[in-house]
């Protein structure tokens, strides 16, 4: 089973190398970096925690950020040990440098749903562009031959879940909700 799915995710990246475009490959690259160490999402974060109204929400999205680093780089990576497609065969393709730590699962991902996830349910009117531009940073992780498309797959599962499960966690810490 595990070699049907690595051999179908090694055909959809085949898939995808095919279709650079020197444009696209500088709008993936712009996308991809804006989800580095979580920038895009600390730069919506962190303005909320400085509005009353706003500062649960902007913790909780860093709440989310935290356990979903947590469980997926610094857990599951290290439990899988997935190497990255682009350590493998796909050399003449890599766009961008090639990152470090292990493929799966996409911790750009994972990282970018934990936000959806939280901004789904505590801010519903600005969710559309939000798993809009999460679904961005994933499919840019595919453009760029970094990840797998399961690594993806499994981020957006996991993220979701790390979103989901921080919104309880961050209502009880009672800081957040000091008036400043």
């Amino acid at each position: 089973m595990r070699e049907r799915i690595q051999a179908w995710d090694d055909r959809m990246l085949m898939r995808i190398a095919k279709r650079h475009t020197p444009l696209m490959n500088r709008i993936m690259i712009m996308i991809t970096s804006s989800g580095n160490n979580g920038l895009i999402w600390f730069a919506l974060a962190v303005p909320m925690l400085l509005m009353n109204r706003w500062r649960l929400m902007g913790f909780t999205v860093l709440a989310a950020m935290g356990i979903a680093t947590l469980t997926g780089e610094i857990t599951i990576k290290h439990i899988v040990k997935r190497v990255r497609p682009c350590n493998k065969a796909f050399d003449e393709y890599l766009l961008i440098e090639n990152p470090p730590h292990y493929s799966f699962p996409s911790g750009h991902t994972t990282a970018s749903f934990a936000v959806a996830a939280v901004i789904m349910i505590m801010c519903p009117t600005i969710y559309t562009p939000v798993v809009l531009y999460a679904a961005m940073i994933s499919l840019s992780r595919l453009y760029l031959l970094v990840h797998y498309p399961t690594d993806v797959l499994a981020g957006i599962v996991i993220g979701t879940v790390c979103g989901l499960v921080s919104i309880p966690i961050a209502q009880f810490i009672p800081l957040f909700s000091i008036q400043f």
